[in-house]
């Protein structure tokens, strides 16, 4: 497992990347889609081999043909949820 933290005029937040190769990034600066870490943050999440994906609240989708996305306004509960079922792919 590897972090990364992020702390300039445009991210603030941090990165993990997992044993099984995928890699969860929650932001919290004022141009992300959040309230700036007060009570929630943006989430992206990225499979073993850098594709996008989102959780539509079953499981992991990747988006297909390049496509990105972010998880919008998380909350800490749903940031740990993102993150322990993000851990369970394989």
């Amino acid at each position: 497992m590897n972090f990364k933290a992020e702390n300039n005029d445009w991210h603030h937040g941090f990165q993990m990347t997992f044993a099984n190769g995928c890699t969860i990034s929650v932001q919290f600066a004022k141009h992300s889609y959040c309230d700036q870490g007060e009570t929630t943050a943006e989430v992206a999440a990225f499979n073993s081999n850098g594709d996008w994906m989102i959780w539509n609240g079953d499981n992991w989708v990747v988006l297909a043909n390049g496509e990105t996305d972010v998880m919008v306004r998380q909350t800490s509960d749903a940031v740990a949820m993102l993150i322990s079922e993000l851990v369970k792919l394989k």
